[in-house]
């Protein structure tokens, strides 16, 4: 494939197995170290999301196929978009097995496919062997700039930490180590680069199946990322424009499939747009849903190891294929998008670190070559490695360290534990939890039911209800407490440690006519809602 060897691929094969095994360490780390009394949640990092993905999760687990949004109380109809998770839950089912192992087997499946498609990718931008390995290791472990500006310069209070530490989109080590999805819908974008290059290159000959699965890979994509249809329509329109006008001719074939992939994706857009508007819950959703770009130096040090070995390697890039081309319009239309006034500007940098990586890995390549004995340049390419991953090393190694002293961030005690678990046992996911915001985060993960709030932006008017829970657990004179239980319905209220910090530490909640304790668990109580 595009001249790699069996034993190439086999040294793909492994050092990608190494990744994903290397990305399971901190969740190992975790789960060996909960004990009867502190149980781990499965989160490392971000685990806001990571509980909203397993609530959709729970969707599919119960047999549904439309996605409600659990961590808000209004009634809503469900829809389909992003469908990825609800339809791992129809998978765990099936295969009996529970959420956080069918999430974990997931993630370590979709960034080996991820790691896999990268490489065959790169296959195409480079003819040596060397070069390609370069490459690879670069997309693959290649952090930012932000270990050393911390060094230099920490950031203040209130201020922008560096991308390399937060910006999971940006980097595919990251994003692996999280999310199954983002690996998913990378390898698709990849995928069907792949698939529009190999039209592109036999422009004579319809290629009927690999124009039939660009079609089905952009659904694919549309199903998983939306935005991401952005990228694989208009970065190969664009280098087919290029390319038409450098040839002075119509190149049909890829034309016609592009223009199949724009109709086959319409339905799906147009009906992404009407769910996010016509349904009131989803365009809360969609409203709060805001992720703005930082100022460009924080893309500059975000990526400044690429950049800076890119220098030495783009012109030695360019002069191994006019392919480059492609890759220069891909990082130009991802800075301009990531520009633009819309809310999702930050989502459009996913996977440009695969383009930013051919340069580099070419730039490198030629500075080894300058040195003369071998064991020297081998002892230089590791320390470039090293530094340019140095981000990401401190993220492993912090997350690690986290699950292994279980930090109360990423554990739960047995007594929240039992009493989330009561409530899956002994109410439906229609009976709505009010509870702290944590708390309310936690169980829509843990048990898949609906609570008042739980996430910042799909809790919807997610401030509001922020105020109103905090004013019921305080215990704020002349707060309606019973009116707000019956506003949104509330069948359940969940009394422990994070909802008694909202008051004076004591059980406020002693007196409220409308509740009744119906279960004790060390610190926690469990009410129901008599009116």
């Amino acid at each position: 494939m595009e001249g790699v060897s069996r034993a190439e691929w086999r040294w793909v094969a492994l050092i990608s197995l190494a990744v994903v095994l290397v990305s399971a360490v901190p969740y190992a780390a975790g789960y060996l170290s909960q004990t009867p009394q502190m149980r781990f949640s499965g989160a490392i990092f971000d685990r806001e999301d990571y509980h909203s993905y397993l609530g959709r999760m729970w969707q599919g687990y119960r047999g549904e196929c439309a996605f409600r949004l659990l961590f808000t109380p209004e009634e809503h109809r469900g829809a389909c978009p992003q469908v990825f998770y609800i339809a791992l839950g129809h998978l765990a089912r099936l295969l009996g097995l529970s959420l956080p192992l069918t999430y974990q087997l997931a993630r370590m499946a979709g960034a080996f496919l991820l790691l896999l498609t990268v490489y065959r990718f790169i296959a195409w931008f480079a003819a040596e062997e060397e070069v390609r390995r370069a490459i690879f290791l670069l997309a693959v472990a290649a952090s930012g700039l932000g270990w050393l500006t911390e060094l230099l310069s920490p950031t203040p209070a209130g201020g922008i930490s560096p991308i390399d530490f937060w910006l999971i989109d940006a980097y595919l080590l990251f994003s692996l180590l999280l999310f199954p999805h983002f690996s998913v819908a990378a390898a698709l974008l990849l995928m069907l680069y792949h698939l529009l290059f190999r039209v592109l290159e036999s422009p004579t000959t319809t290629r009927r199946r690999e124009a039939i699965a660009a079609v089905v890979i952009s659904i694919g994509l549309g199903t998983i990322h939306p935005h991401a249809l952005l990228l694989a329509d208009l970065v190969p329109g664009l280098y087919l424009l290029w390319r038409m006008s450098v040839e002075r001719r119509i190149l049909w074939p890829p034309l016609l499939v592009l223009l199949a992939m724009g109709l086959a994706q319409a339905p799906l857009v147009l009906y992404d747009y009407w769910v996010m508007t016509a349904n009131p819950v989803f365009r809360a959703w969609a409203e709060r849903n805001v992720t703005l770009s930082p100022p460009p130096r924080y893309y500059l040090l975000g990526y400044g190891p690429l950049l800076l070995l890119g220098l030495g390697g783009l012109r030695a890039a360019r002069r191994a294929t006019r392919r480059s081309i492609f890759l220069l319009i891909w990082v130009t239309v991802v800075f301009v998008a990531a520009y633009l006034p819309w809310k999702l500007q930050r989502r459009f940098v996913e996977g440009v670190q695969v383009a930013l990586s051919v340069p580099a890995g070419y730039g490198l390549v030629a500075g080894l070559r300058r040195i003369p004995w071998s064991p020297l340049r081998h002892l230089a390419a590791a320390l470039v490695l090293t530094l340019a991953s140095l981000s990401h090393i401190y993220i492993l190694t912090a997350d690690t360290l986290s699950a292994a002293t279980r930090s109360p961030g990423l554990f739960h005690p047995a007594d929240e534990v039992a009493a989330v678990e009561w409530l899956g046992t002994h109410s439906t996911w229609r009976d709505t939890v009010l509870a702290s915001y944590e708390t309310g985060n936690w169980l829509v993960g843990a048990i898949g039911h609906r609570v008042v709030l739980g996430h910042w932006c799909e809790t919807a008017h997610s401030d509001r209800k922020g105020a109103e829970v905090r004013a019921f657990f305080s215990g704020e004179p002349g707060f309606d407490r019973c009116g707000l239980l019956t506003r949104y319905a509330v069948a359940y209220v969940f009394y422990g440690p994070q909802e008694r910090r909202l008051g004076d530490g004591t059980n406020g909640l002693v007196g409220v006519e409308c509740i009744s304790p119906v279960l004790w668990s060390g610190d926690v109580v469990v009410y129901r809602v008599t009116r």
